[in-house]
Parts: structure tokens; C-alpha cells; sequence
């Protein structure tokens, strides 16, 4: 039955999709509508709520599905004949991949990278209601702190088909990086007229490392003592988080020749480490399986190129010159890293004004007309998320590197060639070369900012550059991989094609440890896109209390403190689509400013499940606490403590038991209807 629920799911998203890209189709190339369309929609409609919550719309998927069989029934003809099935086949095979990880991955684990948390941004945005919505981990405040666009957009999808949270957003992962390959397949085909080229270039980058894969087993070698799948885990990670991480695991003599510790002698202060320098690229992204800003950032990344390559490649025979669009879409996809990926808006942007200046230069200039039309609509739309964000936004100021934090000089090259010599090739031919420039420039000047300056957020020691790395660096060498590669492997020159593919082959090594990951990683939860498999297994009263709160009046729960951040702490509540009283205290707090009273409450959170609060009904009542949580790992902490809070608030609230070995259950406030 769950097989049959998700084929038809995905029938039903493609029909969708399928429709919309026929209608944007008669105005730009069907991949780029395709995306585009979604961009728009989405765009539109988090504008509208804004103003207005729209609710539940499951109501309506049987009137949009008609119109879009409608749209592809009327346009049949012209469909047939002009590339648009070859297009849904790209796009078939792109979200393949990317649903293939989350089919075989779709847990939602606490201390697996973002997940859980992306989760949470995603639940913000289910109720439907005016924007910016309740804080579903710090009730009564807003969420309206963080740059969530693109888990709107998933939430705004699993409310149209009244699809589960975790459901669609392991869908929305799958097609958020398909609809990325087919942009990257896209770019490529406007210039590479050879099909298993352009394969080689979407591998690169789909499956593909960094500068260092190519010589990470010769430099860091399988201990004896560790299994294999020890080391499938360790090596996928070790090819993005390489400088200041893994070279510190340098065993062979080989990488001790090349790689000594990189450290400086002496150490400017006692407890000065090598500086966690990370580069997390598009393809590392299905290995990490977080529905994160990343992703989003990627595919605008992939949409502007796309755009680009449009408006620069000659038109196709039979295809009618509609450029003119492209330009004013570019400026678009900047407005909307703004709310997608906020830490990626400066190289967004730097990559529209490049373009433009070099147009200019070229002295053909860009369609001025459409692309401030662009802008402005881009502003207006982004505007009302905008407004919200900026305000709460928390104060990351730009600083220059110190001397001792820059990349270490052969480390860099090691991590950067594949990029720096596709670009390098890519300018040798005169066909190539003046939109190569371009690319160049561009990238070039992004990677030489990300060198000099760091948002200094609040990571501090060897971690002071790691999070600006980790979001800019993937985006620009993933973004330069794809341009350069592109041009190179077009260039007329044999040399030239010849030294891009082997480049490109280099960085496809990294398919070796992805199969290894794949081979020697357990597939436990396999189909359960539901995400909480793990969680309920073998418990059957957590699993009968989540679904119990599922349906139940939306309120507040309460659950114990397991930790600051990445613990099950919440899940009881997310599972079930309700609101907790107290998400992770430190995101919270960190997101919120660092208010006192987050730290204060965690801390009366704890005295109640210890049983050592004063007057437990007032502090309930003053959060207005719907639901109180009792797991079997409250009772094996304090089993005490169940007595005292039942005889505390049995005045307030009714214990609903599910399971007397260990004690699980709900004390449910009495006014809440069963």
C-alpha cells in the first residue's frame, strides 16, 4: 500500500510539473520553465500569505490537476515535436538520483547534520496561516528569523496534495536536486554538442569530489583496525572537510611528504589548531541528505547559468527568439537567494552584475528595460519575507581573515585545481573565450573575497571561517566546475577537450566511495519516508502517543531537556505536527537574540521533570501547556518523579497512559476535547 500511495504521489507531482512546464514552455526552454515556473509560483503565493493565510489546500489538487492535464492535452501536439518528453526524461533521471538517497537514507535523526532541523522550518509553514507563522519551538514568538523560502515552498507542496511533513520533505529533496542535474544538464547542452560529454560534466558534479579525491586514499590510508564501512563514512566526508579536518588523519608516507601538519611553528598562542576550512559541493549534498538552505542555493546557482547560457548560446534551429525573458529573469533568481540561501546573496548578485558588466564591455549591453523590470519585481516579491527577516536577522559582521587563518597555499590549489583549470582551459580557445572571461571573473572574484573576508558568526577558534566556507565555497567551485566544464569540453581544440575530460574524470573518482558508502552503509529504514521509523521501533506506545497527538487539538507540548541541540528533545511533538513549548535551547536562543529567559525556562523545564518545581501548575498555565510528555527515558531518569507531577497538576490536566512497562504517557489539559 505505501509503495502504491508514492507512485501515485509522484504521478501526481509530475502532472504538476508537466503542466506548468508546458505553459511556461512557450516562452522559455522547458527545463528552465520548468524551474522557473516553480520559482514564480512559490514566490507568489509566500508573497500573498503574507497577507493572508491561505490554510489547508488539499481541496484544490483535483482542479489544478485538471488544469494541468488540460494544458498538456491542448498543447499535445506541439509537445510531441519539440524536445519537451526528452526534457521530462532529463528530469526522470535527475530526481532518480536525488530520491534514490532519500528512499535508501529518509530518517529525520537529531545528530545527522540539519535534518531535524530543516524539519522544524518546514512545520513552521504547515497550518497555512499568515505569514510569518507561529515559532513551532519557542510559542508565542514568530518565526521570522531565518532564511526559510525554500522549506516554505516544500510545506506550501505538501499542503496542495495533504501529503505528511517528512513525506514531502524527503520528496522535496529528490526534486529540489533534480531539478538542479536537468538545469546542469541544460547549460551543458547549449554548448557541448556530444551527449556522453555532457554526461561526464553532470557526473562531476552530481557524483563528483574535490580537487583532493583524486589522492585521498594515497595520502590517508584505511587503518588496519577499521572495518569497511568505517571507512565508507569517513572517506565521503573526508573529500569536502579535508583542510584543518581530515589532513590531520595524514598516515601514509606519501601524504606525510606532501601534507605536513598544517600548523605554523611556533604556535602563535598554546591552543592554536589548524584552521576546519570545509568545501561542501553540490555532490556532497546527497551523502549529507539535509533538505538545507545549501540545496536551494544551488539550484538558483544553477537556474542563473541557465538563463545565461540561454541568452548567450545561439538560438536553436526552429526555436523563436524569447531572450528577452531570460534577462528579466536573472535578476529574479538574486532576489531570491536573498530569503533561499541569505549567506549566498553577495556572489548571487556579484555573478548578475558580472554578466552585465561584461555585456557591456562586450559593447553588446544587456536588455536594460527587462532586466530592472526583473528587479523590481524580484524585490517586490521577496519583499514581505524580507521585511520580517531583516529585523530579527542576527548580526553577522564581515572581517577580514586573519594572516594565520588563511588556506594554506598548496592546500588551497589541492582543493581548488579541478575548477581553476577548467576556467584555465576554457579561456584558451577564441570560440570560448569571451563568455569564458566572463565565468572567470566572476568565480575567480568570488573565490579570491572568500579569502580575504569571513562572516564572523558566533563559531570562534579554529571554526572562525568554517561556516562561511562551507556555504560559499561549494556553491562557487560546484558553479565554476559547471561553467568551465561546459566551455572546455566545447572548445574546438583537441588538446583542450582532452585535458578538461581527463580533469573532469579525476573528480568523478569520487564515485568510488560512493558506491562504497552504498555497499557498506545499513539501509534500516528503507522506504520509510515517514522519517520517524527509528524513533517508534519496538516501542509501540511512543508510536500509539504520537499518533494520538497527530489527531488531536493543536497545542502545546511540553518535553523533557535532552540536551542543547541535536537530541530527541521535540520529536514527540514535530512527529505528531504539534508545537513544543521548548525547541533545542541553542538554536532557540541563538536564533532569538539570546534572551535570558530561554536558559531560565530550560532550566525549569528541568526541575519539573525532576519533580522539584515549586508550583508546576502555574508555570504550565503561564505557557499555556496543552500536552505533557512521559517517555521511558523520563521514567529510567527520575521514576520518582511521576508521582509528584501527577499529584501537582492532577487538578489541571488527565493522564492518558499508553504503555505500563516503562510508564508512557500524556497528561492532557482537561479543557482539550478527546
Amino acid at each position: 500500500m505505501q509503495l502504491i500511495f508514492l507512485v501515485a504521489s509522484l504521478a501526481l507531482l509530475w502532472l504538476h510539473l508537466a503542466g506548468l512546464t508546458a505553459v511556461v514552455g512557450r516562452w522559455l526552454p522547458y527545463p528552465v520553465a520548468r524551474t522557473a515556473g516553480v520559482l514564480l509560483v512559490t514566490l507568489l503565493f509566500c508573497a500573498v500569505e503574507h497577507f493572508v493565510g491561505l490554510g489547508n489546500l488539499s481541496w484544490a489538487w483535483p482542479f489544478t490537476a485538471a488544469l494541468a492535464g488540460f494544458a498538456l492535452y491542448v498543447s499535445r501536439n506541439e509537445l510531441k515535436s519539440s524536445g519537451f518528453w526528452s526534457a521530462e526524461k532529463v528530469l526522470l533521471v535527475g530526481f532518480a538520483i536525488g530520491f534514490a538517497w532519500k528512499y535508501c537514507f529518509p530518517a529525520i535523526y537529531p545528530n545527522a547534520g540539519e535534518r531535524t532541523a530543516d524539519l522544524y522550518f518546514m512545520l513552521n509553514y504547515m497550518p497555512g496561516e499568515q505569514l510569518p507563522p507561529l515559532d513551532t519551538w519557542y510559542p508565542p514568538y514568530k518565526f521570522d528569523f531565518y532564511y526559510a523560502f525554500m522549506h516554505y515552498g516544500a510545506a506550501l507542496m505538501a499542503r496542495l496534495f495533504g501529503w505528511e511533513p517528512v513525506f514531502a520533505y524527503n520528496i522535496a529533496f529528490g526534486l529540489v536536486m533534480g531539478l538542479s542535474l536537468t538545469l546542469a544538464w541544460y547549460f551543458a547542452s547549449r554548448f557541448i554538442a556530444q551527449v556522453w560529454a555532457r554526461w561526464v560534466l553532470v557526473v562531476a558534479l552530481a557524483l563528483g569530489g574535490t580537487g583532493i579525491t583524486p589522492i585521498i586514499h594515497f595520502v590517508v590510508g584505511q587503518p588496519a583496525d577499521k572495518p569497511d564501512s568505517w571507512a565508507a563514512t569517513e572517506y565521503m566526508w573526508g573529500s569536502a572537510r579535508f583542510i584543518g579536518n581530515y589532513d590531520q588523519w595524514v598516515n601514509t608516507d606519501f601524504g606525510r611528504s606532501l601534507l605536513p601538519k598544517g600548523q605554523p611553528i611556533p604556535k602563535p598562542t598554546p591552543d592554536w589548531e589548524p584552521r576546519d576550512i570545509p568545501m561542501e559541493n553540490f555532490g556532497y549534498q546527497f551523502f549529507l541528505g539535509d533538505f538545507h538552505p545549501p540545496i536551494g542555493g544551488y539550484l538558483l546557482l544553477f537556474l542563473a547559468l541557465s538563463l545565461i547560457a540561454w541568452v548567450e548560446a545561439p538560438p536553436r534551429e526552429g526555436e523563436v527568439d524569447r531572450r528577452r525573458i531570460g534577462q528579466f529573469l536573472l535578476p529574479i533568481t538574486a532576489a531570491a537567494m536573498l530569503i533561499t540561501n541569505t549567506w549566498i546573496f553577495p556572489f548571487a548578485a556579484l555573478l548578475v552584475l558580472t554578466w552585465l558588466g561584461w555585456r557591456q564591455w562586450q559593447k553588446n549591453p544587456p536588455d536594460w528595460p527587462a532586466v530592472l523590470a526583473g528587479a523590481v519585481v524580484g524585490g517586490l516579491l521577496v519583499y514581505p519575507y524580507l521585511s520580517g527577516l531583516a529585523a530579527q536577522a542576527i548580526s553577522t559582521p564581515i572581517k577580514p581573515v586573519p594572516l594565520l587563518d588563511h588556506t594554506p597555499p598548496l592546500r588551497f590549489v589541492l582543493f581548488w585545481w579541478p575548477m581553476l583549470v577548467l576556467m584555465g582551459l576554457a579561456l584558451v580557445d577564441k570560440k570560448t573565450r569571451p563568455l569564458a572571461i566572463c565565468f572567470a571573473v566572476a568565480f575567480l572574484a568570488m573565490l579570491t573575497i572568500s579569502e580575504l573576508v569571513y562572516v564572523d558568526d558566533p563559531s570562534g577558534g579554529k571554526y572562525d571561517r568554517t561556516n562561511t566556507t562551507m556555504k560559499w565555497w561549494g556553491w562557487l567551485y560546484s558553479g565554476g566546475l559547471l561553467a568551465g566544464g561546459a566551455l572546455a569540453l566545447a572548445s574546438t581544440l583537441r588538446w583542450v577537450r582532452i585535458a578538461a575530460l581527463v580533469s573532469l574524470l579525476l573528480v568523478c573518482s569520487y564515485v568510488y566511495d560512493t558506491a562504497r558508502y552504498w555497499i557498506h552503509t545499513p539501509k534500516t529504514e528503507l522506504g520509510q519516508l515517514n522519517g520517524k521509523s527509528w524513533f517508534i521501533r519496538d516501542q509501540p506506545a511512543l508510536r500509539d502517543m504520537i499518533n494520538y497527538l497527530k489527531h488531536a487539538e493543536r497545542g502545546i507540548v511540553l518535553e523533557n531537556w535532552l540536551g542543547d541541540a541535536y537530541t530527541n528533545q521535540g520529536l514527540v511533538a514535530m512527529f505528531a505536527q504539534q508545537v513544543s513549548m521548548m525547541g533545542w535551547v541553542n538554536h532557540v536562543s541563538l536564533w532569538h537574540g539570546a534572551p535570558s529567559s530561554v536558559w531560565s525556562e530550560t532550566n525549569l523545564l528541568k526541575s519539573f521533570y525532576k519533580g522539584e518545581m515549586p508550583d508546576m501548575a502555574n508555570w504550565l498555565a503561564r505557557h499555556k501547556v496543552d500536552y505533557i510528555v512521559w517517555t521511558p527515558a523520563d521514567n529510567n531518569a527520575s521514576p520518582q518523579a511521576w508521582t509528584t507531577i501527577n499529584t501537582a497538576i492532577a487538578g489541571h490536566y488527565s493522564w492518558k497512559p499508553f504503555g505500563d512497562n516503562p510508564l508512557t504517557g500524556l497528561w492532557v489539559r482537561r479543557e482539550i476535547k478527546p
